[in-house]
This record gives C-alpha cells, structure tokens and sequence, in this order.
C-alpha cells in the first residue's frame, strides 16, 4: 500500500505526480514480486500542477491510482491503513499515522511500514521504519483504553480532556457569555464515593492522608492576612463612644446627637459603583485580573501515588527523557506501575548552574535524584542532584610543619 499523497509531497510543498511515478518504479524494481497499490487524498487531484490533472484522472479512470470517497472520515490515511488492515499489506509512508495509533498498533509490528526518499545522485532508497510515537499518538492509545476500559484512570482523563475540548469551542462562539476562570475552582457539592473507593481509604491511610493534603493544597491555597482591618475599626470605635457617653440635658443631648450625625456621616458613605462604559474604558491595569489555573503534567492518580511513595528529601531514581530551554524532564518508575514525568532546572544541577541541562545529563541515563519539592496544582515534581561529599582536609606533613616553624 502506498501511501501516494505523502510521497507525492515529499520535500516539496505541493504534490507532483511525476515524484509519485518515480518512486513506484524505484520500489517496483526492489521488490519485483510485489503487488503495488497507490492511494492518495480526495483532493490530491486539485492540488498539483495543472499540468497533471489530466494525468491523474487518467491514472483513476485506469485503476492505477485509488481515492477515498469525499468526505471520508481520516481521509486518505484511513483509507490506507484499512486496506493495509484487512490484505496484511506493507504500507509505504513517511507519515507515523499518530491518530491512528490505537485504531492499528500493528503499525509497530517489524516489517510493516517502510519509508523513503529521493537521494540526488542515487534515486529512492527505502528502508523499513518504526512509528513516532507524541502527543496524538498517546491521545489515541488512551481513547482506545478508555472504549476498553470506561472506569481507568486513562479513560477518565480523555474524557476531562473532550469536555475541556467543548468547553473551549463553545466559549469561544459565545464570547459574550461572561466565564469564571477564578482558580482554584471550589466544588459545590463534593464528589460521590464509591464502594472500592471507601475500601482503599479503609485499608491504606498513608495514601487518604496524601490525597488530602495535595487535594487540600490545590483547592484552598493559603490567602495573606488584611491589615487594614485595625485602621478601618478605629474611627468607629471613637464615633461609638461619643454616641454612647452623651451629656446630660435636653439641649446637651440635642448637640451631641448632631455632632455625632455629622461625624458619622462620611463613615457610613459606601464607595460609588463606575458604570461599565467607564470600566470599559479603564487600561487593563485597573480591571480585575483573573488566573487561569497552569497545566497539568501527570495525571492525578499518579502524582498522588508518587507522593505517597516519596516523601520530600528523599532519593528517586529516574531517566532522562527530553531537555528543555531551563532545565530537564525525567521519567520516574512508580512502585505500583507507570511513570511520572518530574523536572529538574539548571539551578538544581550544581553550583554554578550549568548553561544547558545537556552539559551534565544524556538523553536515556538512568541515574539518582534528590527530591527537591512538590507542584500540586500542576501536579509534577521538582527533582535535584544530590551534592557531592565534602572532601576531608589531609594533616600537614613533616615538611610543611618544619617550614611553617
């Protein structure tokens, strides 16, 4: 199965079919026995040169080149895989089919998928490849868990990730409707508790405690004390006592009653609400500034397991997987399964910090790390290189002593 819209398109911007013919031939003529099918996308014919669509039309009136009907779902990517599926055919693509991941893992099976390119001087050369795997790839995995399996923990997030999705699209065409971003987001009315639930709490009260503390450091976060309270209590506590010790007589109450009205005035004056074209006109430094809550990096089932299993100060042993502008990301193995992706910034590499994380880690080294603190709203953890031992001073020898006497 070849994959001809991706091969049509490869190094350039627009297909060409004269490309796609060339690299046919060029794998017709490695693999003489093969039986070579050409698919390409229900728009492949308006987007190459107009040179070219007689050509094609030809080449599908003829069965040399197939397409998906308009408007299929996947488009032609699909429709490939579903053939490659159902004839266990080799797919020839440079696509990783990310999307598609959990549909067809057979894409990573040895043997399946093969790519290739034009090399000046030398013509195609194929060779066989493995999928990449990213951010699609595992949205798809876990979509095809969550269908399995409706109450994993993969599942429940996909399906948080589709309502934020919705929730996104629906804001953004209705932008009139004012939404409440305030973090942290408080519930009305608290989640319902399951049988297997109550029993983990019943059995590991280690685990319960961790789930409340970080559900408790998220939700309710410490709020800075008012000082103003003291000064705005003191004019009223002097109005209070002129009212309260009055002088005796008729027209002495009659005095104090006026003088206590007049000062009591301008503390009672509540402040003038703007009307909200003047709101409206206010720079964005006078509006109210709302927070939108960070990102989450691992799923909540797993960071509450990772605090459970290590305390702060603690040593973990993890594996360098990216490098980032400030820092690094490293994969730690949890004692009950999984991983968690947890950070370590160049200022947590040594003393002085390094200039790039590359300078003291290699991508795939397995090494020890010091656990250095702990991000509950965004749900990851912060990880240092441990210091190293302090050298121990040597005594002088004779001669040193002789010459320092």
């Amino acid at each position: 199965m070849v994959d001809g819209s991706n091969l049509a398109t490869e190094g350039r911007t627009l297909p060409s079919l004269a490309q796609l013919d060339e690299a046919v031939r060029a794998y017709a003529e490695e693999d003489p026995g093969s039986r070579i099918t050409v698919v390409v996308d229900a728009s492949f014919e308006h987007r190459i040169d107009e040179s070219e669509r007689d050509l094609v039309r030809e080449a599908m009136l003829n069965g040399e080149v197939v397409s998906p009907p308009a408007g299929a779902i996947g488009r032609g990517d699909a429709f490939v895989l579903r053939i490659a599926e159902r004839t266990g055919a080799v797919v020839l693509s440079n696509d990783s089919f990310q999307e598609f991941h959990g549909e067809h893992p057979w894409l990573f099976d040895e043997g399946r998928l093969v790519g290739g390119k034009p090399v000046p001087g030398v013509g195609w050369i194929f060779t066989p490849r493995l999928p990449i795997r990213g951010p699609k790839s595992r949205a798809a995995t876990a979509e095809k868990h969550a269908k399995k399996d409706p109450e994993s923990a993969p599942s429940k997030a996909a399906e948080l990730a589709k309502a934020a999705k919705k929730a996104a699209k629906r804001s953004t065409k209705k932008a009139s409707v004012n939404v409440d971003l305030s973090w942290p987001i408080t519930p009305s009315t608290p989640p319902p508790v399951t049988r297997t639930r109550k029993r983990a709490v019943a059995v590991d009260p280690d685990l319960s405690s961790a789930i409340s503390d970080a559900v408790a450091e998220a939700l309710h976060p410490p709020k800075p004390k008012k000082a103003t309270k003291s000064a705005k209590k003191a004019p009223e506590t002097k109005a209070t006592k002129k009212i309260a010790a009055p002088k005796k007589g008729a027209d002495s109450k009659k005095a104090t009653a006026k003088k206590a009205t007049a000062k009591k005035a301008p503390a009672k004056k509540a402040p003038t609400k703007k009307p909200a074209a003047q709101l409206a006109a206010a720079p964005p430094a006078a509006r109210s500034r709302t927070t939108v809550p960070p990102p989450a990096v691992n799923e909540p089932l797993a960071f509450i397991n990772f605090v459970a299993a290590f305390p702060v100060g603690s040593m973990v042993d993890g594996e360098v997987v990216s490098f980032t502008s400030h820092g690094a990301m490293v994969d730690v193995t949890l004692p009950e399964g999984g991983r968690l992706h947890c950070y370590i910034p160049l200022s947590a590499m040594g003393t002085p910090p390094p200039i790039k994380a590359r300078q003291v880690l290699h991508k795939g080294e397995v090494r020890s790390f010091a656990l250095a603190g702990l991000d509950p709203p965004r749900r990851v953890a912060e990880l240092a290189l441990p210091l190293p031992a302090p050298k121990k001073r040597r005594p002088p020898t004779k001669k040193a002593a002789q010459t320092a006497s």
